[in-house]
């Protein structure tokens, strides 16, 4: 078994809790042969997603989270099986950018990605942004996920409780001085090492492993200090980790792992004219790593390699909301960075924006935003010899909606024109935080984007549909030829193995919310196409992107039975198909001989770049929830699941067996029971 597979293996049972995979004990040959949040939006281009129907998703670990709705949505393709990682109109994983706060969250997964790495006690809500992006928002291509936390209650003590399988968590909201300084507090712990020393001698698939060891959590922490009515200081935390290690054999001990830490502090003031002004300081670490001790030939060799990204963010903003429906807000932002990639040295960079922003809306006829960013960013100190960058940057942001009917019928539009700073080199693509992060140079180029997104609106009271059609155009992305070797003992020279070039996606989108009074529901569906072209890859012919998902449909209902006074039981069920992922496989093989005698040497033939689509994804959940204390001081939900009803296993990856000569599957999750509670008081 590869050090890749082992891997999965172990994190796999992480996720199923001991549960044995068919498709791990025996995998199986087969592949076909190769073919060469949400409410409606307050703004165009904006969902937010509504915390309630968070906690009653259906997913492996019992633990709803905004990743996973947003996952639904149209527009958004999903990495590997039941990954978290998101795809948005053609974009990179990189190109999405979560923040709490304002402040980038760069490892926002716990265990495979399947959860959060903040807890959803702590969120006053989230918002997914795909166009018509506001003037503060920067630094990416794609989404930003934007998470406002709560403020700590000032006049009362409150809290609550929550545990699945995976991770146990809770929270408090406390008055420290009633009426002028409050407390918010979130903590979580997973206890997936102990349940997996307790498993460990109920499958043969952890045979060869022992000694596993995981610690995973989360904290969080917010002072709000009321100044004056008009005036509050906020000071925040946050904190999360993510650290495996197992010894496979008894030669080698490998480890990874990654981790966050936030500090933020916040100044906001309302004058009595119509200004608000918010400014802030933040200061950000990331970090992520992977070790091996390994011995060979009797001798002991060690492979400890680190990376990582500190960032300091000073920002101001002005905000003025005059009557007619008129509001303009202005600021400036200064990012400074430094990244350490692996076994490189630390390099330096600076980022300074300036920003505007213009919107004129009537309520029920139009709304219209034009937003503006002009970015000096440099890259110098530690930078590779002769590879400093200075680049100056326009960026802009339009969004309109008009009414065809008041309140009901019209149309929506939204142009983008993006620069991103920070490359990500992606590996397994299961939305973790393994990834590597880059800054631009000379060499790497700040990626751009340039999309438009047109299309038509019915907003009722129960029932609303969007149809729209966009077309996105991506230059300076970046290809890693061999994302297996990113923690290699060759990633010291990574940058001979990327290649730059363009990309390219269209489609259509289609979103249908139902909210009756028992039974509600979403039904989305996207058709598109994306391409890569690198003139030094598949001969300079474009190819599709790993996860060109040319259909993906998503349907999700919940509907109420019981609604009483007190308590409410429900049922939910979710249904997805999307087209089957891209891979790179050997069409055939040549062997021949470098001289008479000598060994035979076997060459693999490829037909091009990604020249076979996996079988689709297909999954159905289905789910029952039970809400108790309605009304009460300690109201409380109980969430009880099947995740993969169909028990369908669907391919993760593709490995090649010399054994027997042929191409294997993996599939990580069959059919399994999720259970989830939660508690206020």
């Amino acid at each position: 078994m590869n050090r890749r597979a082992r891997i999965l293996t172990v994190l796999a049972t992480l996720a199923l809790t001991g549960t044995v995979l068919p498709a791990q004990e025996a995998l199986r040959d087969t592949i076909r042969a190769s073919r060469i949040t949400a409410d409606l939006q307050p703004r165009t281009g904006t969902r937010v997603v509504k915390s309630s129907d968070i906690r009653s998703l259906i997913t492996p670990l019992g633990d709803g989270s905004a990743i996973k709705l947003i996952q639904t949505l149209p527009g958004v393709a999903t990495g590997a099986e039941g990954s978290s990682a998101l795809y948005v109109r053609g974009g990179n994983i990189g190109g999405n950018v979560i923040s709490i706060d304002g402040v980038p969250l760069y490892g926002s997964g716990h265990i495979l990605g399947f959860s959060t790495s903040y807890s959803p006690d702590i969120v006053s809500d989230t918002r997914f942004m795909v166009g018509g992006f506001s003037s503060e928002e920067g630094n990416l291509t794609s989404s930003h996920i934007k998470v406002n936390t709560r403020d700590g209650d000032f006049s009362k003590v409150s809290g609550g409780a929550s545990a699945s399988p995976f991770i146990l968590g809770g929270y408090i909201s406390t008055p420290l001085v009633k009426d002028k300084l409050s407390f918010i507090g979130a903590v979580r712990v997973s206890p997936v090492g102990l349940e997996l020393q307790a498993v460990k001698g109920m499958t043969s698939a952890l045979d060869d492993i022992s000694d596993i060891r995981a610690a995973v959590g989360d904290a969080y922490g917010k002072l709000k200090w009321l100044i004056t009515p008009r005036q509050s200081l906020s000071l925040s935390g946050f904190y999360s980790l993510d650290s495996y290690s197992y010894t496979y054999g008894s030669s080698s001990r490998d480890r990874m792992g990654w981790s966050n830490v936030v500090a933020s502090l916040v100044h906001e003031v309302s004058f009595d004219s119509p200004w608000r002004l918010e400014s802030g300081l933040s200061a950000n670490r990331f970090m992520n790593y992977q070790g091996m001790d390994k011995t060979l030939a009797g001798q002991d060799n060690a492979l400890d390699l680190q990376s990582g990204l500190k960032e300091l963010t000073a920002r101001s903003t002005a905000i003025w909301k005059g009557g007619s429906g008129w509001t303009v807000q202005a600021g400036l932002k200064g990012r400074l960075a430094s990244f350490s990639t692996a076994s490189s040295s630390a390099s330096q960079t600076l980022l300074l924006t300036a920003h505007a922003q213009v919107g004129k809306a009537r309520e029920g006829r139009y709304e219209l935003m034009v937003a503006g960013r002009v970015n000096l960013f440099t890259s110098g100190k530690g930078t590779y010899p002769g590879d400093a960058l200075r680049s100056f940057d326009p960026e802009v942001s339009l969004s309109g909606k008009v009414y065809l009917i008041k309140d009901l019928l019209g149309l929506e539009a939204t142009y983008d024109r993006t620069v991103q700073y920070y490359h990500t080199l992606e590996g397994i693509p299961l939305g973790w935080s393994l990834d590597l992060l880059v800054p631009s140079d000379s060499r790497f180029a700040p990626e751009t984007a340039s999309q438009v997104y047109a299309g038509l609106f019915l907003s009722g009271k129960k029932h609303r549909l969007t149809v729209g059609a966009y077309l996105k155009k991506m230059d300076h992305l970046i290809f890693f030829k061999d994302a297996t070797r990113l923690f290699s003992t060759a990633v010291a020279g990574w940058r001979d193995e990327i290649k730059t070039g363009s990309g390219q996606s269209k489609g259509v989108e289609f979103l249908y919310e139902l909210d009756l009074d028992r039974l509600d529901g979403k039904v989305a569906y996207t058709l598109s196409k994306t391409d890569r072209t690198f003139p030094e890859i598949n001969e300079g012919n474009s190819f599709p992107a790993k996860f060109d998902r040319r259909h993906i449909v998503n349907v999700r209902l919940e509907y109420t039975v019981l609604s009483a006074k007190r308590k409410s039981l429900g049922v939910n069920t979710f249904f997805t198909y999307q087209s089957g992922h891209w891979a790179t496989v050997p069409a055939g093989q040549f062997s021949g001989w470098i001289s008479p005698g000598e060994q035979e040497v076997v060459v693999d033939y490829h037909s091009g770049v990604h020249n076979w689509q996996a079988p689709a994804y297909i999954r159905w959940d289905m789910g029952a929830f039970f809400k108790y204390g309605v009304g009460t001081r300690h109201p409380g939900m109980l969430n009880v699941g099947i995740y993969n009803l169909l028990n369908r296993h669907n391919v993760y990856s593709i490995m090649y067996d010399p054994d027997s000569r042929s191409w294997k599957s993996l599939s990580l999750f069959p059919i399994m029971p999720t259970v989830s509670w939660s508690m206020e008081f």
